[in-house]
């Protein structure tokens, strides 16, 4: 089994700013991402076997949506899964649009979903999160132009997410 999700990947300047902001959140018990598990979940499958995790890479290639960019400008505390993310005021439609066919193509494959929520971008900076803490900071503007599958590994270190395969976006 392999616990997999799509994502998007952030280039090393924005993945350098996402960490310059988290490395200014001071609070007892957080625990932070590594800036090398920074990302934008885009669909969450959970464990699937093998079978269907090869099933889904492939298909993901058929995968069609334009480049988009998203403006991160708040940090959210929320409070049911403890943690501490950045969000976007607005979403531009083509996430949608990739959400949607992802979402689609996952559930051809008998991939069962659990979250119902409406889809919100969002970047996971900690954990175990007590309040959200007062905090200013500039927005970071996050040109996406691919997505990748994702794999989540338990290590000694923690988890850890690995780029199994990336797809680029382009115009429909």
């Amino acid at each position: 089994m392999k616990r997999l999700f799509f994502a998007l990947w952030p280039d090393d300047t924005t993945r350098q700013k996402i960490d310059c902001i988290n490395r200014k959140i001071d609070q007892k018990g957080l625990k932070k991402l590594q800036p090398t598990n920074l990302h934008a979940t885009l669909v969450f499958l959970g464990n699937v076997d093998d079978k269907t995790a090869d099933a889904v890479q492939k298909a993901a290639a058929f995968i069609k949506a334009a480049p988009f960019t998203l403006k991160f400008n708040e940090l959210n505390f929320w409070p049911k899964p403890r943690i501490l993310c950045l969000t976007c005021r607005k979403q531009p439609k083509p996430i949608y649009v990739l959400v949607n066919a992802l979402t689609r193509m996952v559930l051809e494959h008998s991939v069962r979903l659990g979250n119902k929520r409406p889809y919100r971008a969002h970047i996971t900076l900690a954990r175990k999160a007590t309040a959200n803490p007062p905090l200013e900071f500039g927005a970071i503007e996050w040109s996406a132009d691919s997505f990748a599958l994702v794999q989540s590994r338990s290590t000694d270190k923690g988890v850890c997410y690995e780029v199994i395969d990336s797809w680029p976006l382009s115009k429909v």
